[in-house]
Formats: structure tokens, C-alpha cells, sequence
């Protein structure tokens, strides 16, 4: 009878120690889905942060391709307008020298003009006496 208290007694602690075991290992399974569920809900954050991200990314680099363009329009039109500019320097500076050259003339003609009408009122006077 010893040996059968002795045996039952041998096997409650077995039972005992494999409650136990089968404890800690239900906790550690709770405790690992616990972590994988928290990883997977981080990894679903990170992705759609990094889908924004990209998105952005995308429309900066579609907006820095519009500005380099029209910073390239820029400068070629203000190439354009500098050219013209300097044309039309030129081509006034040529139409005041015309204007000046028959302004010059025109004033010598009325300079003259004025001196035959002197001429003229002279002769008009020594002849009205």
C-alpha cells in the first residue's frame, strides 16, 4: 500500500508539474500573440506611413520638375527681352541721331529762312521810304 501512496504521490506532482508547465507555456503563447499582433498593427502604420511618404515624395518631385521647367522658360524669356532690349537700345540710339542730324538741318533752314525774312522786311522798309 506504501508503494501505491508512493506511486500516487509520484504521479500528482508529475500532474502537478505538467499543470504547471502547460501554465507557463499558455502564458508565453498569450504573451508571443500579444507581440505579434502589436508588430503587425506597427507594420500596418509603418507601410501606410510610408505610403504617404512616398506620395509626397512623388508630388514634390512632380511639382520640382514644373518649376525647373518654367525657371528655364524664365530665363529664356529674359534672354529674349534683355536681346530686345538691347535692339531697341540700338535702334533708338540710330533714330536720335537721325533726329538730331534733321532737327540740325531743319533749324538751319529756319535760321535761314528767318534771315531772308530780315532781308526781305529790310528791303520792304527802304523801299517804303
Amino acid at each position: 500500500m506504501l508503494r501505491v501512496v508512493e506511486s500516487s504521490k509520484q504521479e500528482v506532482r508529475d500532474s502537478s508539474r505538467s499543470a504547471q508547465v502547460e501554465a507557463r507555456l499558455r502564458h508565453q503563447v498569450n504573451s508571443l500573440r500579444d507581440e505579434r499582433d502589436k508588430a503587425l498593427t506597427q507594420n500596418t502604420d509603418l507601410v501606410r506611413k510610408l505610403s504617404l511618404h512616398e506620395e509626397e515624395l512623388r508630388l514634390t518631385k512632380a511639382k520640382l520638375s514644373r518649376v525647373q521647367q518654367e525657371k528655364l522658360s524664365l530665363e529664356r524669356d529674359s534672354r529674349v527681352a534683355i536681346s530686345l532690349a538691347r535692339s531697341l537700345d540700338n535702334s533708338n540710339s540710330n533714330d536720335i541721331n537721325y533726329y538730331k542730324r534733321k532737327v540740325s538741318a531743319l533749324s538751319d533752314e529756319v535760321q535761314s529762312a528767318y534771315e531772308k525774312i530780315r532781308q526781305l522786311e529790310g528791303k520792304k522798309q527802304r523801299n517804303s521810304y
